[in-house]
């Protein structure tokens, strides 16, 4: 990355790497680049990581955190408060079900933005008490079936502890380093803004860690440029004294290519398997350049006059008796 080093990806590149610069500040730096890239995926997924995710968002699995769910139990003024945990179990069956084709009450959804859980990991408490969404409904089945006799539910929330807070803020500068990482390998020396494609691709990848989503885009180079494709996709050269490495195709003379490619024009070079302009002349051989130049009615003629010669020779031996073949 030498010479990107006054763009904003150098900036992130040094931040990830730095345990004084803050998440939110690192995320903030992603939405600009994401905007100069024109990527929108890369720079919802930095707002929704600042911002939290809210209704019908997808939440990243890297939020999801296995915990248990508490139900802080009073008596029927609401005195004694004393922390019970619920269980799958302990839900009445055909509320289960319908509860269970949204929600995991054993896992902790962690929408909130990093700055509220920088704030969190910050307080130093061994536990920190997380109320789901669905909190008012759980609280309301669990009272009207009377699940604790002579008793009811105050509250309803996961115990989380401090650790797993801390280890997701890990995890998401870990999504942001590789998508760092991933962008300063595709993109070409010199560039400074990654294009919109690949940025979009490698935020897909950070989110979901499906590494098959990367491919860098086709690309055309004219007047004996050079490219090196670190990731999958087709790449075209038009112009005299090309090179490319990968699966490419290259035309123009003096052409030079290193993988599986077809490379057409004068003076043209592969290495792989491949098939080139030059490699389909050899094939054809000197019987086809001879055709070229007319040389097969040249040989006709010899031939014709040499087979006539020895007709003659042949005629004079049989008149005179002399049989040497005898």
């Amino acid at each position: 990355m030498t010479q990107r080093q006054d763009g904003l990806l150098a900036q992130l590149e040094a931040g990830v790497l730095d345990d004084k610069v803050s998440l939110s500040s690192l995320l903030q730096k992603c939405i600009v680049l994401g905007g100069q890239a024109g990527s929108t995926r890369m720079r919802e997924w930095a707002r929704r990581e600042l911002n939290g995710y809210v209704g019908k968002d997808d939440i990243p699995e890297y939020r999801r955190i296995p915990t248990i769910l508490i139900a802080t139990i009073t008596n029927n003024a609401g005195y004694h408060p004393m922390p019970q945990q619920i269980r799958p179990s302990d839900i009445p069956k055909q509320i289960r079900e319908m509860i269970e084709k949204d929600v995991d009450i054993e896992i902790a959804v962690l929408g909130g933005g990093v700055g509220e859980l920088e704030a969190l990991a910050r307080q130093g408490k061994a536990e920190h008490h997380i109320i789901p969404s669905w909190e008012g409904f759980i609280q309301d089945v669990m009272n009207k079936h009377n699940m604790a006799p002579n008793s009811r539910i105050a509250m309803v929330y996961w115990s989380v502890p401090n650790a797993s807070i801390e280890g997701l803020l890990v995890r998401i500068r870990t999504a942001l380093a590789e998508l760092v990482a991933e962008l300063d390998v595709l993109m070409p020396e010199g560039q400074v803004v990654p294009d919109k494609l690949m940025a979009d691709q490698v935020t897909q990848l950070v989110i979901s860690g499906d590494r098959a989503v990367i491919h860098q885009r086709s690309q055309q180079v004219g007047g004996g440029d050079s490219i090196g494709s670190h990731a999958v996709g087709p790449v075209t050269i038009s112009g005299d004294h090309g090179t490319a490495i990968g699966s490419q195709t290259a035309s123009g003379n003096d052409s030079s290519m290193v993988g599986s490619q077809a490379v057409h024009g004068d003076h043209s070079a592969v290495t792989g398997r491949d098939a080139s302009a030059a490699a389909r002349l050899e094939a054809e051989g000197w019987w086809r350049r001879l055709r070229k130049r007319g040389a097969v009615v040249a040989f006709s003629t010899i031939i014709g006059a040499i087979a006539a010669v020895i007709g003659s020779v042949v005629a004079v031996l049989a008149w005179t008796g002399w049989t040497p073949w005898r």
